[in-house]
C-alpha cells in the first residue's frame, strides 16, 4: 500500500468514527490538512470516543486545529448573524449557502468542525442591490467586483449572491427541494434542503470546476455529502438523478455517488451504480489518489480534456494575452490549481 493510500484509508475511517490505525500520522495530518478536513476529524474521533487512542501529540494537535477553528467559527457567526439581522431590518430573508448552513444552524459543539474561507449567502435578483447597499451601512467594503464584500477586522469576506429560487418555495415543487426558514436569536434566513444542498455541491465540484474531467475529489464537500445523506431528512436521490438526467451530469452524479459509497459507506440506490462509464471514472479517481504517481498519466489525460472543454467554451475568450494563457495551461495540465483536491 502506497503513503497517499495508507493516509486516505486512515482519515476515511476517522471520519466515519472507526479506529484510526495508522503507521506514518505525518502523512494522514498532511492530508487532512490539505483537504480542510483536520478540524471535521478531530470532532468524528470525539463522537467515537477514539481521541484517547491516539499519540499525544497527534491528539493534541487536532485539539489544537479544531479550538482555533471554532474560534474563528465563532466570529464568523456573530458576523452572519449581524448581516442577517440587517437585512431583516430592510425586509431580506437571504438563503444560506454552503458553509453559511452551519454557521447559522450548528450547536456549539459541532460550530468548529467545518473549516471555511468565507460566508456566502444569496438574496433575490430584485433585492440585490438593496442588500449591497445595507450591508455597506454596516462598513462593507467592495473587495472583488460586484460579490464579495469585506471589512478590515473580520475574519472573512461576505460573499453576496444573487439567488433565482423562490421563497418560499412554489407548492408544486417536491417537499425534498423546499427550504426552511430558521431563525436564530433576531435574524431570519432560509436553509435550503439536504437534496437541493447536495445538487448544488454536486453541480459545483463534478461540471464547473471539471473534477468528473480531471479525476479530482474535494474530500470536505464529499464529507458534506455524507452528512446530508446520513441527515433525519436525508436526499432525495431520485430527485438529483432526474435533475441530472443527461451526459455528461447523469455520469458526473453516478461517478460522485460511487466514490462516496466507497470513502464513506453511504447506501445508494442501486439504479445509480450499473453504468459503466461511472464505474471506470470512480476507478479512475481512486486510482490517482491512492497512487499519485502511478496515477500521473490518468490526471494529465483528465487535465488535457478539461482543457480542451475550457479552450471550446468563453472561458478562452476571457485570457488576456499569450502569458495568461501560457500560465492558465500549464496550471490545467500539470494540475498544479488543485487546491485542497486530491
Amino acid at each position: 500500500m502506497t503513503r497517499a493510500a495508507e493516509a486516505l484509508q486512515a482519515l476515511m475511517s476517522g471520519l466515519r468514527g472507526a479506529p484510526l490505525n495508522a503507521t506514518d500520522w505525518t502523512a494522514v495530518i498532511e492530508l487532512a490538512n490539505r483537504t480542510w478536513l483536520t478540524p471535521a476529524l478531530y470532532c468524528a474521533l470525539a463522537d467515537s470516543h477514539g481521541l484517547d487512542d491516539l499519540p499525544k501529540d497527534v491528539r493534541d494537535y487536532l485539539a489544537f486545529i479544531h479550538a482555533r477553528n471554532r474560534d474563528r467559527n465563532l466570529r464568523l457567526r456573530d458576523q452572519l448573524l449581524e448581516s442577517v439581522a440587517a437585512l431583516n431590518r430592510d425586509r431580506i430573508n437571504p438563503i444560506l449557502l454552503k458553509g453559511a448552513v452551519s454557521l447559522f444552524t450548528s450547536p456549539y459543539a459541532k460550530i468548529g468542525a467545518r473549516l471555511m474561507s468565507d460566508i456566502d449567502i444569496g438574496v433575490q435578483a430584485s433585492e440585490f442591490q438593496r442588500a449591497r447597499f445595507r450591508l455597506a451601512g454596516l462598513g462593507y467594503d467592495d473587495i472583488d467586483g460586484d460579490r464579495a464584500m469585506g471589512r478590515p477586522d473580520d475574519a472573512a469576506v461576505l460573499e453576496l449572491r444573487p439567488y433565482a429560487l423562490e421563497l418560499p418555495a412554489r407548492p408544486d415543487l417536491p417537499p425534498s427541494l423546499h427550504p426552511r426558514l430558521v431563525a436564530r436569536g433576531t435574524a431570519r434566513a432560509w436553509v435550503p434542503s439536504p437534496t437541493s444542498r447536495a445538487l448544488h455541491v454536486i453541480r459545483h465540484d463534478m461540471l464547473k470546476e471539471g473534477d468528473y474531467w480531471r479525476g479530482r475529489i474535494d474530500l470536505r464537500h464529499l464529507h458534506d455529502l455524507a452528512q446530508l445523506a446520513r441527515a433525519k431528512k436525508g436526499v432525495d436521490w431520485k430527485y438529483l438523478r432526474a435533475s441530472l438526467s443527461r451526459n455528461p451530469g447523469r455520469n458526473a452524479l453516478e461517478t460522485q455517488l460511487l466514490t462516496l459509497q466507497k470513502l464513506f459507506g453511504i447506501d445508494i440506490p442501486p439504479l445509480e451504480s450499473r453504468r459503466s462509464m461511472a464505474r471506470l471514472q470512480n476507478w479512475r479517481r481512486l486510482m490517482v489518489a491512492r497512487h499519485p504517481v502511478a496515477g500521473m498519466p490518468l490526471r494529465l489525460a483528465g487535465n488535457l480534456v478539461w482543457g480542451c472543454i475550457r479552450m471550446l467554451a468563453a472561458d478562452g475568450l476571457n485570457w488576456r494575452d499569450a502569458s495568461d494563457l501560457a500560465w492558465r495551461t500549464t496550471r490545467i495540465l500539470t494540475g498544479t490549481n488543485t487546491g485542497p483536491k486530491i
